[in-house]
């Protein structure tokens, strides 16, 4: 797999699924995620359609640029000083993590690319979107937030077995257990992961690499990047909110604040889904891109 040696000394893990001559999606993935965690399911119908994909490993993910120096954070001290109005220290920010996207599009000679950004991806396309407005030629937020504190919180049961994945474990067995408990734990109840997908999502994902001090450091630069929701209002470009109406971790209203503070941006309710991508939804997700981005390039 290729690697970006982006001038700010990091290096990020890519691919590229499609014609590079076609429109591009870059896609953002979440907290805890490589990039095996947008599967075939997810780009390979956006490639059918006519769409080149890049998916790529967030810096302390994957096997993109660790921050080992900096060891594991405490968690419950930088989230208790976030919620006093303290920023806690932190090896870098949601900023840092717009700007390797940004790099990471110069690197690859793409000019302009729809974002798709999942769950704390979201946050990063949010931001990308922001600083680079040119290169954003659509934004989509699929199951994510613009972490309004006024939002409803994520729920205690959730909670608890996100905890668990920034828990090193000495066995393969207990780190694909940590992200099966994830797997099971952001199901809806129309669309979900039964024991055997859940299984082998979270076999396939520790297989590619278990890192859970990243996933902490991850954690930890939501906590040290100050609040931009009201800045979203200066997004201007196309954006869709794809939002489940039963995700345990953002409840339903982070997608329609989202939806109410982007300018006309288009909310989509995925109904029965949590905060996962089980084979049932893909399709469903997938469909929704097609038809987003055939609409943004056709009117580029």
């Amino acid at each position: 797999m290729p690697s970006a040696n982006l001038p700010n000394g990091i290096s990020l893990q890519y691919d590229v699924h499609g014609n590079r001559n076609h429109p591009h999606i870059l896609v953002i993935l979440g907290i805890t995620d490589n990039i095996t965690d947008w599967p075939a399911g997810l780009y390979q119908p956006l490639v059918d359609a006519g769409f080149c994909v890049i998916r790529y490993e967030l810096r302390d993910m994957g096997l993109s640029t660790h921050f080992d120096d900096y060891g594991t954070p405490d968690l419950a001290a930088a989230k208790a000083s976030m919620e006093k109005g303290i920023l806690p220290d932190a090896p870098y920010t949601v900023h840092a993590m717009a700007e390797d996207a940004e790099l990471l599009l110069d690197f690859l000679r793409i000019q302009s690319t729809c974002v798709v950004g999942y769950s704390y991806g979201s946050m990063v396309a949010q931001l990308l979107t922001l600083r680079a407005p040119d290169k954003v030629a659509g934004l989509v937020c699929l199951q994510g937030s613009n972490y309004n504190p006024a939002l409803p919180a994520r729920t205690p049961e959730v909670e608890k077995v996100m905890i668990a994945a920034t828990v090193e474990y000495q066995t393969e067995e207990e780190k694909i257990g940590a992200i099966f408990n994830l797997r099971k734990a952001t199901n809806g109840s129309i669309h979900y992961l039964d024991d055997d997908e859940a299984l082998e999502s979270a076999q396939t994902s520790v297989a590619r690499t278990y890192y859970p001090a990243g996933t902490a450091r991850i954690v930890l630069s939501r906590f040290a990047t100050p609040l931009f929701f009201e800045n979203t209002a200066e997004i201007h470009c196309p954006t869709l909110i794809l939002h489940a109406d039963e995700d345990p971790i953002f409840n339903i209203e982070h997608g329609r604040d989202l939806a109410r503070r982007i300018p006309n941006a288009e909310l989509v309710i995925l109904e029965g889904a949590g905060h996962n991508h089980p084979k049932s939804l893909q399709p469903l997700i997938t469909d929704n891109l097609i038809r987003f981005g055939r609409t943004l390039f056709a009117n580029g």
